[in-house]
């Protein structure tokens, strides 16, 4: 069989040439919009609300008010004047002398001695007593210037030596030497005898001591 021809291809077309694309025009700048003033519209006051009157608090409940305390009434002390200083004179102190008299008391210490004095014999016992006034010693005192009493009495002492001096000297610095006994001429007893002493000058002047004579 006859082949038939192929059908011719149609030649191909060419592109069509773009055209350039129209420039496109600035838009127009748009223009501010022109404000619009708002007119203020006058508000017409409301009505005013009447106030609301609170309602009234109910009464307070009052207490009973406590009875009255009647207190007493002192009366205030007038006050006291103060007391008027009064000025004293100035004193000149004048030390005695030895052996003067003065207004000062007098100073005693004594000393004792059993001396011959012992347990079943009569011997008077020694008392040595030592007076000054001030630090001076009193010289002119005599046997009544002096006291002795005697107290405690020992068991088995008939009597006591009060005021039973049987020898008195004076050694003229102030020191007495005075010797004591039992009186109704009675024996000592052994044991401690206790003895006040009291001395007045004649001027007044006033002092008293203590003594102790112990008899083996």
């Amino acid at each position: 069989m006859a082949k038939k021809p192929a059908p011719k291809k149609a030649p191909a077309k060419k592109p069509a040439a773009k055209k350039p694309a129209p420039k496109k025009k600035a838009a127009p700048a748009k223009k501010p919009a022109a404000r619009t003033v708002q007119k203020k519209v006058p508000v017409k006051p409301s009505k005013v609300a009447k106030p609301v009157k609170p309602a009234p608090a109910p009464a307070a409940v009052r207490k009973p008010e406590p009875e009255p305390v009647m207190k007493p009434v002192f009366e205030t002390p007038a006050p006291k004047p103060a007391p008027v200083a009064t000025v004293m004179p100035a004193v000149k102190m004048i030390a005695p002398k030895p052996g003067s008299g003065g207004a000062n008391s007098l100073t005693i210490a004594a000393q004792s001695s059993a001396g011959a004095a012992a347990s079943g014999n009569t011997h008077p016992a020694n008392i040595l007593v030592l007076v000054s006034s001030n630090g001076w010693p009193v010289t002119e005192l005599t046997k009544d210037h002096f006291t002795i009493m005697e107290y405690f009495e020992v068991p088995g002492q008939q009597a006591p030596f009060s005021n039973n001096i049987t020898s008195f000297r004076n050694a003229g610095t102030g020191a007495y030497l005075i010797q004591v006994r039992p009186i109704n001429n009675a024996p000592w007893r052994s044991g401690h005898h206790l003895a006040q002493i009291l001395v007045s000058s004649a001027d007044d002047r006033q002092g008293q001591g203590a003594v102790k004579i112990i008899i083996r």
